[in-house]
């Protein structure tokens, strides 16, 4: 089938009808799949993709590589940025597929340099794709884009899907040593990697996160923050936490520590940030502190902290 871009007035139709089916997902399914099977506009092909979802099912398979095929053969002129793509790649992540190998490994593959770009999200999702096909492999991809490619420092992709990857195929030794080697482009890429860490022993990966809680990049130290709060409590995590509570350079990350300690609904970590308000003196900080602690569970020193607090930002 000859493959269109909308003419204005039916592009307006088919994206008014993708919207209004919405609470009938067969229907969905069904006018998504037919606007896919011709059309040629990108923004459009993106909106059908989207209203499939997880809907995907076998049948709809030979339609998506065609999709994908369509604008592959452009070189980024009928794709720039590679969305639609990367759109295709993920709906086919969900019918898993082992026809989809060679079309995951080649878009693993994909540079397009363009203005903000160079085909990152399309190798991205490529490699997740592959993720789920082929494991050993994608791992063995992942530690080659991590130790030789260059990730976007917009976003971090690919190195954050690698990072991933190597996660859910259980490498976490070599997350580690991607972790201690300083070599993560960015505080994306860092906070996927210590999410990655979290099968390591507790008493290993709280060395790692003792030294990168000196570091000066805020996103590292929100990341660092919610890989302590999943230790198990004890000093040593108490420590990392309180450090990052007296040292976070900004009143905006104070509040995020906070909030995050309060989440955690770790009573021992909560005592923490309890126990380090008499020393705080910034009223924005204070106030941030009372407001995490409004929503902790109850207890007597959250109690009387909340009290201590009223009577602080009320004098102060």
């Amino acid at each position: 089938m000859k493959r269109t871009a909308s003419a204005r007035p039916l592009a307006r139709r088919r994206v008014d009808r993708l919207r209004a089916l919405r609470g009938d997902p067969a229907l969905l399914h069904a006018f998504a799949m037919e606007v896919l099977a011709d059309e040629a506009n990108p923004d459009i092909v993106r909106l059908a993709l989207d209203a499939l979802g997880e809907h995907v099912s076998a049948a709809d398979g030979e339609v998506l590589r065609g999709v994908y095929a369509y604008f592959d053969a452009g070189r980024g002129k009928k794709d720039p940025g590679g969305s639609a793509r990367t759109a295709v790649l993920q709906a086919l992540w969900h019918l898993r597929s082992s026809a989809d190998i060679d079309l995951a490994l080649k878009a693993r593959s994909t540079f397009e340099p363009g203005m903000q770009s160079d085909g990152e999200m399309i190798r991205a999702a490529g490699l997740a794709l592959l993720a789920v096909l082929d494991p050993p492999r994608a791992a063995t991809e992942a530690v080659i884009i991590l130790g030789s490619e260059r990730a976007n420092p917009m976003n971090g992709e690919p190195a954050a899907t690698a990072a991933r990857v190597l996660a859910a195929t259980g490498e976490s030794n070599a997350l580690l040593l991607y972790v201690l080697s300083g070599a993560a482009p960015t505080a994306e890429v860092t906070a996927a990697a210590l999410k990655g860490l979290s099968g390591l022993d507790p008493e290993v990966l709280q060395r790692v996160l003792d030294g990168l809680s000196r570091s000066e990049d805020e996103a590292v130290l929100m990341a660092v923050c919610d890989a302590v709060l999943e230790l198990p409590p004890g000093d040593g995590p108490g420590a990392i936490l309180r450090r990052l509570l007296d040292t976070a350079p900004r009143g905006d990350l104070y509040a995020f520590i906070a909030s995050a300690i309060v989440a955690s609904r770790k009573e021992a970590f909560i005592d923490v940030l309890v126990e380090s308000l008499p020393g705080e003196t910034s009223r924005k900080r204070l106030a941030a502190a009372r407001e995490a602690l409004e929503l902790a569970p109850p207890a007597s020193a959250v109690e009387a902290a909340l009290k201590e607090l009223d009577a602080r930002l009320k004098t102060g």
